[in-house]
């Protein structure tokens, strides 16, 4: 997919470093939109997001803990994240000349549901939603149990960007399984005629063998960004297969 500019900018700063065990990737990404006061900026290493600043009060927010006990940002962060914000409004304009006018590309999400544990009957579990492969930002994502929509205990993650600059979310639904519950969780986006729904069941369990192998790719020891690359690689082997 090659995403163009036309609203909004994405812009990477990508350092190869060389290592005896090989090499590892470090990306600095700045999100921004046309007329929006939305925008991001974020920091990962090899696929995991080490941390994103706040745009409204340029707070720095470590994702995982493992990485707060190892990384200490730049304390001039938030002052270089408010020039980097601005350069990428900017630059929207320059870029839209700068590609003459392209069309704005529009890809619809896809989504996968699956739970953080396995399902045990009576005990706390979280339902979650992985949305992949869309552009533009952003996508409405919305938990029913049955016909009845679900507001309490659901949180979501801010945007990431997926290798080719599409970008992906996670939505959570904390629950306690009981026999016969029904879970979906609806996907609204521009590219989408009609919200795309995922219904989960009790009794819809992911193979153990192949929620290891998830597991082993995404690097779940990592943080769950870890397996959202996991699961990105099956997403894209189901759409082109």
């Amino acid at each position: 997919m090659r995403i163009c500019v036309f609203t909004a900018v994405l812009l990477g700063v990508v350092c190869m470093v060389s290592r005896p065990q090989g090499k590892h990737v470090m990306r600095i990404l700045t999100f921004c939109q046309a007329n929006v006061t939305d925008a991001e900026y974020d920091m990962e290493f090899d696929g995991d997001e080490l941390f994103y600043v706040n745009p409204y009060n340029l707070s720095v927010v470590q994702r995982l803990p493992e990485f707060a006990q190892q990384w200490r940002p730049d304390p001039g962060l938030p002052s270089t994240v408010y020039e980097a914000v601005d350069t990428c409004k900017y630059n929207i304009p320059n870029c839209i000349v700068g590609e003459q006018y392209p069309p704005e590309v529009i890809e619809p999400p896809t989504s996968l549901v699956y739970t953080q544990r396995e399902v045990e009957m009576g005990v706390p579990n979280t339902l979650i939603c992985f949305v992949t492969d869309f552009h533009p930002t952003p996508v409405n994502v919305s938990w029913s149990k049955g016909e009845e929509p679900v507001r309490e205990g659901v949180s979501e993650t801010q945007y990431y960007s997926n290798d080719d600059f599409s970008f992906c979310l996670f939505s959570y639904l904390s629950f306690t399984p009981q026999e016969g519950d029904m879970y979906s969780c609806s996907v609204e986006h521009r590219g989408l005629e009609q919200p795309l729904t995922r219904l989960w069941e009790v009794g819809m369990q992911t193979d153990p063998e192949a929620a290891e192998t998830v597991v082993c790719v995404g690097g779940l020891t990592v943080g769950m960004l870890g397996v959202a690359a996991g699961i990105f690689l099956i997403i894209k082997a189901n759409k082109h297969s």
